[in-house]
């Protein structure tokens, strides 16, 4: 799957407001510029024609109730139908384009997050829970739709509104007009004062709301141990903490957003008032005439709704503003595992002589204070199955992180086939791996597609081929839908012998020369594990094969088996060779490997036989 480049840009978190909307306008509303000339078109006239509906007052009581003009009488009623329906069809217009502008930019925010978070390096990806990345997917994209539409789009819609209006104040009254618009001021200081406390308020808001998705997910991944040890009212309370410290917030912003009608309400009250009175004064001296003053008076009223509403639009667009901004963090982080200027695809030689695997004095730790390999040196020749054994946290799962270049080695070089994998292109160097996992990892999906992911292109029967060589082929015939049948989340309508047995035909079916198989029998009974192996022996020939070992069948024919220890190869040789060392290995054997093995004296005999 091919993956656009994304744009560049400074972090968000350096961005202000206006830099925010011209990065929205410019990313991602420049792309639908049609619609969205059409839809300020529409906004234009709809604003434009309050304006003109203010306006007609003046002539209906000048024509029709002074001059007694009986034409006026079929003329500006049906003037006032034409505007009302022209402004109900440019509004519906104009709702109906931004909305559909909205939620287009939705989805291609969204987009953007999912393929910049998930080509991220693990470490970055760790570091943020899952629960608070589905909540900028989307609460903050919800948030941001809001201030699209009713936001940003209101505001434009209000402010032409405010100035049609405005026109037709200063038309009939220059002087009155001055009286109210000396007052904007005021409100937009309220209005600012407002949305600062908003967006403080907003910003914690969508951070908790975060940390309450995390626990929620948390609560819920882990419900069977929650209810094997009676956590229920613990994990209630904990959740519940997290909600309490959300709302806090939203109270906060609710209040900061209910006080911005009133504040105006009350700003233009006072103007009301003093506008009324000195058009009042006018009129009784004779200077403003009965229709004038009507035609003011009622564009002045109607631009109270604007004004309120520019208030209220203003702390969404503030809370829209603080989502984007969260959500161009996301899209703006860079991965450190890239690939390098010149990299050029990974080249492996057809078996039997290519997939040789060589660390060369590796070094490498995920905390600065606690290295996980130090001075590590394999050489795995190409078709050879090795083992790594030892004790936890010794760094065998650390081997197959940098194998995969989920990481970068801090010194010391990884190679295959002589080549630098710094310098092959990620998706040759993953393509020529394949990987099974301890805690096999399925997708809420049919059982074919899970089988497929090991190679997207693999037909049917390639698929029926890898489920018969893992033993899946039997059990998934007798599922409701056989190979459409869907597995549940994380595979949980099948048991935890039957994922492994679906991981291994996934990786089966990705027929790569390098084998990675991490403890890949653990989740298997002995008859399963039997099955599993045969297949596993099918499978291995021919590939370089690094085993991760948990169970001494996965140990006993391993051509070389390195013995990690503080992340150093503290030993190395054959089971038998290990076994008459009396060393680490013979300890870790008998405590550790022989739980469903012949005893070890009879075997460690053998083996050195």
């Amino acid at each position: 799957m091919t993956i656009a480049p994304l744009p560049a840009h400074a972090p968000a978190a350096d961005l202000g407001d206006f830099a925010i909307i011209r990065r929205l306008v410019h990313d991602y509303m420049g792309r639908q510029w049609p619609a969205l000339v059409l839809a300020v078109v529409c906004m234009i006239v709809t604003a434009s024609m309050n304006g003109v509906l203010a306006w007609l007052l003046d002539p209906a009581i000048k024509k029709i109730f002074l001059d007694k003009d009986v034409q006026m009488l079929i003329t500006i009623p049906l003037a006032i139908v034409g505007v009302m329906s022209l402004r109900a069809l440019t509004s519906f217009g104009e709702q109906s384009l931004l909305n559909t502008i909205a939620e287009r930019i939705v989805a291609a925010v969204q987009s953007d997050m999912l393929r910049r978070q998930i080509r991220l390096d693990l470490s970055a990806m760790n570091a943020v829970h899952s629960g608070e990345s589905v909540s900028k997917f989307l609460y903050d994209a919800t948030l941001l739709r809001a201030s699209i539409t009713r936001g940003v789009a209101g505001l434009g819609k209000e402010l032409v509104t405010l100035i049609a209006l405005s026109v037709v104040m200063v038309y009939q009254d220059w002087q009155l007009a001055l009286i109210s618009v000396l007052l904007l001021p005021v409100v937009a200081w309220v209005t600012q004062r407002l949305s600062r406390s908003l967006r403080k308020s907003s910003t914690r808001g969508m951070e908790e709301t975060g940390v309450l998705s995390r626990a929620l997910s948390e609560a819920l991944s882990g419900r069977r141990i929650i209810k094997a040890y009676n956590l229920e009212n613990y994990a209630a309370a904990a959740t519940d903490a997290r909600i309490d410290a959300r709302l806090r917030y939203i109270l906060r912003a609710v209040r900061a957003r209910a006080a911005a009608v009133p504040s105006t309400d009350l700003i233009g009250g006072l103007a009301a008032a003093l506008t009324i009175a000195y058009a009042g004064w006018q009129g009784l001296h004779g200077q403003l005439a009965i229709n004038q003053f009507a035609s003011f008076v009622a564009a002045m009223l109607l631009a109270q709704q604007p004004v309120r509403n520019l208030s209220q639009l203003w702390t969404i667009s503030t809370e829209g503003l603080s989502a984007a901004n969260r959500i161009f963090a996301v899209i703006d982080a860079k991965p450190r595992i890239v690939n390098a200027a010149n990299a050029k695809p990974l080249a492996i030689e057809p078996a039997p002589k290519g997939g040789a695997v060589t660390l060369k004095n590796v070094k490498f730790s995920y905390h600065a204070d606690s290295p996980a390999l130090e001075h590590l040196s394999i050489d795995i020749p190409p078709g050879r199955k090795i083992a790594l054994v030892g004790p936890s946290g010794a760094g065998k799962s650390t081997v197959f992180n940098l194998l995969l270049r989920f990481y970068d080695v801090d010194s010391g070089a990884i190679e295959i086939d002589g080549q630098d994998i710094r310098g092959v292109t990620l998706e040759s160097l993953r393509d020529h791996i394949a990987l099974v996992t301890q805690e096999p990892i399925l997708f809420d999906e049919t059982i074919a597609d899970n089988i497929r992911l090991g190679r997207r292109d693999a037909t049917m029967a390639e698929v029926i081929a890898a489920a018969r060589a893992a033993a899946a082929h039997d059990f998934i015939e007798q599922m409701p839908k056989s190979y459409e049948t869907r597995v549940g989340e994380g595979g949980l309508k099948l048991s935890g012998g039957q994922r492994q047995r679906i991981a291994i035909a996934r990786a089966m079916v990705r027929n790569a020369p390098i084998l990675l198989l991490d403890e890949a029998t653990s989740s298997l009974d002995t008859e399963s594990e039997r099955q599993i192996q045969d297949a596993l022996h099918t499978l291995m020939k021919g590939r370089t094969t690094v085993v991760i070992a948990h169970r001494l069948s996965t140990v006993l024919d391993a051509d070389r088996i390195y013995v990690l220890d503080g992340g150093r190869a503290v030993e190395a040789g054959t089971h038998g060779e290990l076994m008459a060392r009396g060393g680490l290995y013979a300890r870790l054997y008998r405590h550790n490997l022989n739980d469903d093995a012949p005893e070890p004296n009879s075997l460690a005999a053998a083996q050195v036989n």
